[in-house]
């Protein structure tokens, strides 16, 4: 399967062709890919519009000739660069979709504009290649090879395969890639069960045996990461047309589209990310399905209104002694939290921001105080109840968080 690079198709006008200058693509063991791309522009032309494939792009960045950044935005797969006097603009980010394995065996497929220089990984060998590059070396354990334009593939193995001592390295490098997946909070249960199995393997000296299912727990862990990276961003965009639905006063069929919403987030919090895209979908679709009651609903919504506050009005009038009175403030140990706690910086602000709210607040609240989409403030919430930081309870399909009783100063 040949997969597709990065169409280096830039317009800033439907005149100009933009001149590419540079590309560098530096290899990782994981499969990973660093793009640097350097192409040149109008400096007398607001925009420079690129076009850009694959699902996910990591750690993007995008800078003039003199490393100042420049501003950019997403629409529909492609980058506009706001690249107003500059003349050359600079992008990287980091990619997966440039690589394909089968066996032991990494293949890079990538169609280039202009000559590029391509790393490969430490102890990488090169098995075949496409076409003559035009210039290969070999420095401190690392291949360099710079290869003209067009349709390049190289094919590599990394290591010696078979020994103890490739084995060894494999079963290293998998279980970083575990610890920095789990870290970001991904349950790789799966992963680890295989990579137990690559151990033991490696223990009693099966080191082919090892060598494979370090791999294969590696490419799963890696597969897990990238599902729960697509579930996020579906679930964000279901949580934005909810939201869109509300300000647009949408609201009939909108219950379900929030009820799959939770649904998402449930299944993405025990670790079943493709669950979670389903269920983040279908939110998305009964959202931008949720139509404007009809008249008489309105009408009827206005006449529910109207007698509730003519009762509340009456109460108030018959028995204003009755009125619950104002809670005492409560102050929070917001030191003993941070002092016990190995806080995130958005979860010390929403520790902060609830401590100055007498303890509690609308889950809407935090994260229109955090200024985090929905799906992330309800994890980062869900993180703090697991640490028995904060509690949570519903009040009219909202969720109020509150901070724990424990750390509430005694007065």
């Amino acid at each position: 399967m040949i997969l597709t690079l990065f169409l280096f198709t830039v317009s800033a006008h439907p005149e100009e062709t933009p001149t590419a200058e540079a590309l560098g693509l530096t290899l990782y063991f994981d499969g990973f890919v660093l793009v640097e791309y350097s192409l040149k522009v109008d400096p007398t032309l607001p925009l420079a519009n690129t076009t850009m494939l694959g699902q996910v792009l990591t750690d993007i960045t995008v800078v003039d000739e003199s490393g100042l950044p420049l501003d950019y935005a997403f629409t529909n797969g492609k980058m506009t660069i706001y690249s107003l006097g500059a003349e050359l603009v600079k992008i990287s980010y980091f990619t997966q979709d440039l690589t394909t394995k089968e066996g032991r065996y990494w293949t890079l497929q990538v169609v280039a504009p202009t000559n590029t220089t391509i790393v490969l990984p430490p102890e990488a060998s090169i098995i075949s290649l496409n076409q003559v590059p035009e210039m290969i070396e070999s420095t401190d354990g690392q291949v360099l090879l710079v290869m003209p334009a067009g349709l390049i593939e190289v094919t590599y193995v990394i290591g010696v395969v078979g020994t103890k001592e490739h084995a060894q390295v494999v079963l290293m490098q998998t279980d970083k890639t575990i610890v920095e997946i789990k870290s970001l909070g991904i349950i790789v249960t799966e992963a680890e069960a295989i990579f137990q199995e690559a151990t033991e393997a490696f223990n009693s000296g099966s080191y082919a045996q090892a060598e494979s299912l370090g791999c294969e727990a590696r490419d799963l862990a890696l597969l897990i990461n990238r599902t729960a990276a697509i579930a996020t961003a579906k679930t964000d965009e279901a949580a934005s047309e909810v939201s869109k639905a509300e300000n647009e006063g949408r609201i009939t069929g909108l219950d379900e589209a929030r009820d799959l919403l939770d649904q998402a987030n449930d299944a993405y919090s025990n670790g079943d990310y493709e669950q979670a895209c389903n269920f983040a979908d279908q939110a998305k679709t009964r959202a931008q399905q949720a139509a404007r009651p009809f008249p008489f609903e309105v009408l009827g919504t206005v006449l529910a209104v109207a007698v509730a506050i003519s009762l509340l009005v009456y109460r108030f009038r018959r028995s204003p002694d009755t009125l619950e009175p104002t809670k005492e403030a409560r102050i929070i140990d917001v030191e003993k939290i941070l002092e016990h706690h190995d806080l995130r910086d958005e979860e010390r602000e929403a520790i902060q921001f609830l401590a100055e709210n007498n303890g509690e607040a609308f889950e809407a609240e935090l994260y229109e105080r955090l200024e985090l989409p929905r799906t992330t403030t309800w994890r980062m919430v869900k993180r703090l109840e697991r640490m028995g930081i904060v509690a949570t309870k519903k009040f009219r399909r909202q969720n109020i968080v509150s901070v724990s009783k424990r750390y509430e100063v005694s007065r």
